[in-house]
């Protein structure tokens, strides 16, 4: 009998941990169910730099795996004729800081990583500034990926239904696994009262000349060059639910990212986006199961990922699958009512 596998939820943890499933077990037939579907999604807003940095209490070794098995993902995809269609590419820059700051445990991971000091002329690029990383990393274009991602998940003979669900409940005895991927969702979807939104305000303009990256200290302000637009951002408000645009929000990050690049006075406003980061003490993957009925539910948390959901989310899907694996290989239970 064909294995079944439900994924809730359609952004870049979603769609790519639907798409893992697929090609890491033949014959697993796998359904993604979401109220939001790409270009709806808060990964379809992200900028998409690969760059770890801290999920709260995350360790520190999962986060080293996820985060670099994801890197090779994307180096190869970048490699690969495919790189165009999903928004891959390589992409140079400088993440700047006020104060002295230890070199990154990942900096093996990326390519050309060499820091600059503040007794060097380069870092007269940088008022203000006294010392920078310069390397080479990736770039997956949200807007882009997403929907390749999608795509590929249909070509693959996935299945997706736009609902909204109320509580996994609701797919008790329809599904051999659920694999949740709800991202904020799971606030309610799960009664998660961990997780908390962190508001982001993000603007894409025309500026054809920007050609390198520049982050600013923890990532308070970027600069991201994509293939048609460049990202400017953003904010990082916890606990703030709203996803429309402020304009006094976009007002300042278009105003500090002068600063550091002043052409960016000149470039043409393409749009303004807001979405909301699914913020966590840390990132939950891990198996539950729980029972409802005669029927025992198998569940894989996959969420919680806050800003770093694609530079972790090919890694957290291969965890994953192998979650749904080891589920896959047991006998199902039979509760019997009492």
């Amino acid at each position: 009998m064909t294995k079944s596998v439900c994924v809730v939820g359609a952004g870049v943890i979603g769609m790519g941990t639907g798409v893992c499933i697929q090609e890491s077990l033949p014959g697993v037939q796998v359904t993604v169910i979401s109220d939001k579907f790409s270009p709806d999604t808060t990964s379809d807003i992200a900028g998409g730099l690969w760059a770890p940095h801290e999920v709260a209490q995350t360790p520190v070794h999962l986060m080293q795996k996820w985060s670099n098995t994801t890197f090779k993902y994307l180096a190869d995809l970048v490699k690969s004729e495919y790189a165009h269609d999903a928004g891959v590419h390589l992409a140079s820059g400088y993440h700047v800081f006020k104060e002295e700051i230890k070199d990154p445990d990942w900096k093996g991971s990326v390519y050309g990583f060499r820091t600059i000091t503040e007794d060097s002329e380069e870092m007269n690029l940088f008022p203000g500034y006294k010392h920078a990383w310069f390397f080479t990393s990736i770039m997956c274009e949200g807007p882009r990926y997403i929907p390749w991602l999608t795509a590929r998940f249909h070509r693959n003979g996935g299945k997706t239904i736009k609902r909204k669900l109320n509580t996994l409940d609701e797919l008790a005895g329809k599904y051999d696994v659920i694999v949740n991927c709800s991202g904020l969702g799971a606030y309610s979807l799960v009664d998660d009262k961990t997780m908390y939104p962190v508001r982001g305000q993000l603007l894409r303009v025309d500026a054809p000349w920007i050609k390198h990256f520049v982050a600013f200290d923890d990532y308070i302000y970027y600069i991201l060059p994509g293939d048609k637009t460049i990202a400017l951002g953003g904010t990082h408000q916890r606990d703030d639910w709203r996803t429309t645009n402020d304009e006094e929000d976009c007002q300042r990050v278009f105003k500090e990212c002068c600063k550091l690049v002043p052409s960016l006075r000149r470039s043409k406003p393409i749009l303004k986006l807001a979405g909301s980061r699914p913020g966590r003490p840390t990132v939950r993957l891990e198996k539950q199961r729980m029972v409802h009925g005669r029927n025992e539910i198998k569940i894989v948390h996959n969420y919680g990922h806050g800003g770093a959901g694609i530079t972790l989310h090919w890694g957290c899907a291969q965890h994953a699958t192998e979650l749904v694996q080891e589920y896959l290989q047991e006998k199902n239970t039979v509760f019997s009512k009492l």
